[in-house]
């Protein structure tokens, strides 16, 4: 064993965590806050302090050895504990949460904001609110790292009993025209002649969702665009070369003042998406099932404003 000055074994452990978690050294890095050299450093030490190789350096993405694969099993219920002892301590020093950690779908983050800020500091009275915009893939990193503390997240599910979920609405994926487009609206392979589909890149988890119910429906239509932000999906739509398959929700905040455009049924099998708010069980009181009330509120408000004639198509969550 090394000695104890050699490593900040928690730090290390938080380091290689971050990792197994991201399979990217440079990724973890910053997340954490710190370089490349000094993760791969608290790498070094720690498989020098315990004689074993956690990492598989030789794939790529980074695998973890079965050695990692043990390490990570306590680490994960050392970070939990860890975490657990500062949100007593935390709790004990003051009745008031001093910091409210929230991981936001990157598609409604800007419609949410504002009404979170203001419910946060009036109605919990949290004084401080860190908000951390993504993509739901990026919340599942972020709340198994303990970097958040409750993620507003899409089709998420944690199978952990750590977890507790609240859903705050449920949408269907809409055809997404150009305004001036005339053409049928209920044939696929019609609108397909006509216009090709900008989609988001299989990178992102809406992206891939909609691959896969396309191909399960058989369709496989012209592509122009792939992006990676519903703005940049839109803007596609807006130039009346494209159509588009979006949700209310990732629409929102993608339409500039403006921008005009047709919404329809999609003429095959509908999908769905769902928003949830999804937080550690326990951790926060009734926090979790409030805020997840108040952006079920938020949502309905500013989707009703916007989308009148679909409004009736969009389920909201009444936790009671």
């Amino acid at each position: 064993m090394a000695k104890e000055t050699d490593i900040n074994l928690f730090r290390a452990i938080e380091v290689f965590m971050a990792v197994a978690e991201m399979r990217q050294v440079t990724a973890a890095a910053t997340a954490l806050g710190m370089t490349q050299s000094a993760a791969s450093q608290h790498l070094r030490n720690l498989e020098k302090a315990f004689g074993v190789t956690l990492l598989d350096r030789s794939q790529r993405p980074i695998g973890v050895t079965h050695s990692g694969e043990v390490m990570q099993r306590h680490g994960y219920r050392l970070l939990n504990e860890i975490e657990d002892m500062k949100s007593n301590l935390r709790h004990l020093k003051s009745a008031a949460l001093p910091v409210l950690r929230m991981g936001l779908l990157a598609s409604i983050a800007t419609t949410l904001t504002p009404g979170l800020f203001d419910f946060v500091e009036n109605q919990l009275k949290v004084p401080e609110l860190i908000l951390s915009a993504g993509l739901s893939s990026d919340h599942q990193t972020l709340l198994n790292a303990r970097q958040i503390d409750l993620a507003i997240t899409s089709d998420l599910i944690l199978t952990s009993a750590e977890y507790d979920v609240f859903p705050i609405l449920e949408e269907p994926f809409l055809l997404v025209l150009p305004e001036e487009y005339d053409g049928p609206i209920d044939d696929m392979d019609a609108i397909s002649q006509r216009l090709s589909l900008v989609r988001f890149g299989v990178s992102t988890p809406v992206g891939r969702r909609t691959d896969q119910h396309l191909q399960r429906c058989r369709l496989n239509l012209p592509r122009a665009i792939e992006a990676d932000r519903s703005s940049m999906v839109v803007a596609g739509v807006v130039t009346g070369k494209c159509f588009a398959i979006l949700t209310p929700s990732l629409l929102i905040d993608g339409i500039a003042e403006g921008m005009k455009l047709r919404l329809a049924p999609v003429p095959f099998a509908g999908f769905k998406r769902q928003i949830q708010l999804i937080a550690r069980r326990g951790d926060l009181g009734d926090f979790p099932y409030r805020i997840a009330q108040e952006c079920s509120d938020i949502m309905r408000r500013n989707l009703n404003m916007r989308f009148a004639e679909i409004a009736d198509q969009i389920t909201y969550s009444d936790l009671g």
